[in-house]
C-alpha cells in the first residue's frame, strides 16, 4: 500500500457524516447517519463504531494506509485528551472518550475538534478562505456557529471556546437572564428558529407552498423545505430568511471593524441550500455598518465545501498532525 488514506468524521447536532479521503482528499467513500440526541450514546457509539470499521475495510479495497482519524464535533472539545467536554445540541456527548472509542473500533489514533472550527480550517487551507491570513467563518446549522483563523491559524480561545458567534448579541433586550430566550444569534437565525417562525406563517396560509410540503410538523422544516418553498413563491419564508439574515451581517459588523479579517466564510446547511441569498442576505447588513477601509478588505463568500467542510477540515488535520 503506497499511498495514504484518513478519515474524517464531522458530528452535528443533526447527522454526523463519515468519510474516507486519499491524500490528496479526494473522496472516496463517505456514509451518513443520524445523530439522533434521544437516543443516547450507546446507539451513537454503535453506529460510530460499525461506520469507522465499513471505511476502514473500503481503505483497504483501495489500498490505502491508513494515517489515523479527524473528528470534528460540536461543542467544547479537550482535543489532548480526545474527549467532548460539552455539546449542548447533543447533551448524551458530553464526557464522552471519543478518541478511545475509534481507537477500540479500528486501532488507529485520532485528532479530535470543534466542528465549525475544523469546517473553517478547511477552507482555509484548501478551500475559499486559501491564502487569506485572517478569516471569520459562520455557519448555519442546528446553531449558529463560528470561527476565526487570526495569523494563518486557528483561534481557539483561552478555554476553547474562541469563535462563538452564537452568543453574539443581537437586541439588548432584558438583561443577561434572558439571553438565552431571545437577543442571540442563535435564537435569530438558528434552524429551530427560523423553522419556528416559518411553521407559523404556513399554519397561518402565509406560506401555502411550505404547508403543502411539511404541514404542521416540525421536523420537516428542513433548510430545504424552506429553499423550494421559496421558489414556488411563498414570499414571506423570502423576507423571513433576508429579515434573519440580514441581522447576522449587522451584528456582525463590530467584529468585522475590531478583526479586520480578509474574508468572512458562510458555511452550514442553510447556505448550501442557497448560497446567494445567504450571502447576499447577510451581507446587507454587514456593509452599511462597516467602517469604509475595513469594507475595502473584505470578502464574502459562500463555503466550497458545503456539508463535508467540518470532515475535510478534521481528515486534514488528522494528517498534518498524526504524521508529524
Amino acid at each position: 500500500m503506497g499511498k495514504r488514506g484518513v478519515i474524517g468524521i464531522d458530528i452535528g447536532g443533526t447527522k454526523t457524516l463519515c468519510a474516507l479521503f486519499d491524500e490528496r482528499f479526494k473522496l472516496i467513500d463517505h456514509i451518513n447517519f443520524k445523530t439522533a440526541p434521544a437516543k443516547g450514546r450507546k446507539i451513537f457509539s454503535d453506529q460510530l463504531t460499525e461506520t469507522a470499521q465499513k471505511l476502514a475495510r473500503a481503505a483497504k479495497r483501495h489500498r490505502l494506509a491508513l494515517s489515523g482519524i479527524g473528528v470534528a464535533c460540536a461543542g467544547n472539545i479537550d482535543s489532548k485528551e480526545g474527549v467532548i467536554v460539552e455539546s449542548p445540541n447533543i447533551p448524551y456527548l458530553e464526557g464522552c472518550e471519543l478518541g478511545k472509542i475509534l481507537k477500540r473500533a479500528v486501532n488507529l489514533p485520532s485528532v479530535i475538534g470543534n466542528d465549525v472550527q475544523l469546517a473553517l480550517y478547511g477552507e482555509h487551507r484548501m478551500g475559499v478562505a486559501a491564502g487569506c491570513a485572517n478569516v471569520l467563518g459562520v455557519f448555519f446549522g442546528t446553531g449558529v456557529g463560528g470561527a476565526a483563523i487570526i495569523n494563518n491559524e486557528i483561534y481557539t480561545g483561552s478555554g476553547g471556546h474562541g469563535g462563538n458567534i452564537g452568543s453574539t448579541l443581537a437586541h439588548p433586550i432584558g438583561g443577561a437572564e434572558n439571553l438565552q430566550s431571545h437577543g442571540i444569534l442563535d435564537q435569530i437565525a438558528s434552524k429551530a428558529s427560523i423553522a419556528g417562525a416559518a411553521l407559523g406563517m404556513a399554519a397561518k396560509q402565509w406560506a401555502p407552498n411550505l404547508y403543502n410540503e411539511v404541514g404542521t410538523d416540525m421536523s420537516k422544516v428542513t433548510w430545504g423545505a424552506l429553499e423550494r418553498a421559496r421558489k414556488k413563491g411563498d414570499k414571506h419564508i423570502d423576507e423571513l430568511l433576508t429579515s434573519r439574515l440580514r441581522i447576522v451581517g449587522i451584528s456582525l459588523s463590530s467584529i468585522i471593524n475590531f478583526l479586520n479579517p480578509d474574508m468572512l466564510v458562510l458555511g452550514g446547511g442553510l447556505t448550501e441550500q442557497m448560497p446567494r441569498l445567504v450571502v447576499a442576505a447577510v451581507e446587507s447588513g454587514l456593509r452599511e455598518y462597516l467602517l469604509t477601509e475595513i469594507s475595502k478588505d473584505l470578502k464574502v463568500k459562500a463555503a466550497k465545501f458545503g456539508n463535508k467542510a467540518g470532515a475535510i477540515g478534521a481528515a486534514r488535520l488528522a494528517l498534518k498532525k498524526l504524521e508529524n
